[in-house]
């Protein structure tokens, strides 16, 4: 009888034990991997907005082009298309740097900006109040690549002193456009390929085609734009990726005054980007 009773309460005992009753709960798992996951692990990124696309201007927009003889080729030799996107005047000054002093190329030759264009601030501020474009679109770069000679130093091109000198001008000059209350757009320089055997004028002035110089300017033209009313705008880069183009006399004469290919291509690069200009 002892023998039987004990072997039942074996078989209640083993039962108790498969059946997970009358046990010990089990210690819950600790660590990071028990943890539930931390809000931000679960949390969906934040909805990304579209870029909103540019809105553009009707047309034709105002456009008054100020600048030296490139903008002053550019204006004479712009395709008739561009009567479509733009209502352009001619307010450039050809010869005109922005420069205060005169400019030396190692070539020899030299060039004084001050008796050429005394009063070139003076004359955009009257024009840009004159005219009342939408957009002043400043074509220069021609004589801003050179050192200066100033009646009381000489400014080695791309020295502090030198940065310093341009980009005073350059302010004051995007002032002057800006009192007419006209947005600003200032046109990248393109490569120029200027040639030895060029015509006096225009001549040789071989730093026009050193691309790190003409870069050099560009950079300086971004650190006064503002994305509010004064823009950069960039010129085809073919004149700088394909030789065929860049110094094709057929294109710009000189390597830098353009003709009307050239000009076609200048205005079918920059009209897309004048025309999204807030």
């Amino acid at each position: 009888m002892g023998h039987r009773v004990r072997m039942r309460w074996v078989a209640i005992a083993l039962t108790l034990v498969l059946t997970g009753c009358g046990t010990a709960e089990t210690p819950a798992a600790s660590g990071p991997s028990a943890t539930a996951p931390s809000a931000l692990a679960t949390q969906a990124p934040p909805p990304t907005s579209p870029t909103p696309t540019p809105t553009r201007r009707a047309t034709p927009v105002t456009v008054a082009i100020f600048g030296d003889s490139q903008a002053t080729a550019l204006f004479d030799t712009r395709p008739s298309t561009v009567a479509r996107s733009l209502r352009l005047s001619d307010q450039s000054i050809s010869a005109c740097g922005i420069l205060r002093g005169r400019v030396m190329s190692r070539s020899g030759e030299r060039f004084d900006l001050v008796g050429a264009c005394p009063n070139w601030l003076s004359a955009w501020r009257a024009d840009a109040q004159r005219v009342k474009p939408d957009i002043a679109l400043v074509v220069i770069g021609a004589w801003d690549v050179f050192d200066l000679k100033t009646k009381s130093k000489t400014l080695s091109f791309g020295t502090p002193d030198w940065d310093t000198a341009f980009l005073k001008q350059l302010r004051s000059g995007v002032s002057a456009l800006r009192s007419s209350g006209a947005q600003v757009a200032l046109a990248g320089l393109p490569c120029y390929r200027p040639r030895k055997s060029n015509p006096r004028p225009p001549g040789w002035w071989p730093e026009r085609g050193e691309d790190d110089r003409t870069r050099h300017v560009n950079d300086l033209l971004r650190q006064v734009t503002d994305g509010s009313h004064v823009f950069a705008v960039t010129p085809p880069a073919t004149f700088c990726t394909d030789k065929s183009v860049g110094d094709n006399h057929k294109y710009r004469y000189d390597g830098v005054h353009y003709l009307q290919p050239g000009a076609k291509l200048w205005f079918d690069a920059v009209i897309p980007q004048l025309l999204v200009l807030p």
